[in-house]
């Protein structure tokens, strides 16, 4: 009985990891609708986990533009706000795209996509 509450359980924190990553996916391209500046992501107020999967996505969409000289600017934030005021999100993303064969480029706030290795 108690395995058939743990399922439901596990169920519902997936559907709620669920609406969550929905909820910062639509708040990131309000603020790339907002500011016009749809070179930029900004990953404020994201996790880790959501802003990783927000910005392959964005990535597998505008990768012919970003292949071809325009850049990708990704503000991940100075981790004023994080523990022990150091950047989660600019290390992992980092991390992620240098992986998936990315050209990255750093600045004090943020990271900026160049072009896929060749």
């Amino acid at each position: 009985m108690w395995q058939r509450g743990n399922s439901k359980s596990r169920e519902f924190q997936e559907l709620a990891r669920q609406e969550a990553l929905n909820a910062a996916r639509v708040m990131v391209q309000e603020k790339r609708i907002n500011s016009q500046k749809h070179d930029t992501i900004d990953l404020h107020g994201t996790t880790v986990a959501e802003a990783l999967v927000i910005v392959k996505e964005i990535i597998k969409d505008e990768s012919s533009a970003i292949n071809n000289g325009k850049p990708l600017k990704i503000i991940t934030g100075r981790g004023s706000h994080s523990q022990g005021q150091i950047s989660i999100l600019k290390p992992a993303i980092r991390k992620a795209l240098v992986e998936d064969g990315w050209v990255v480029g750093s600045w004090d706030a943020g990271l900026i996509v160049h072009h896929k290795r060749t």
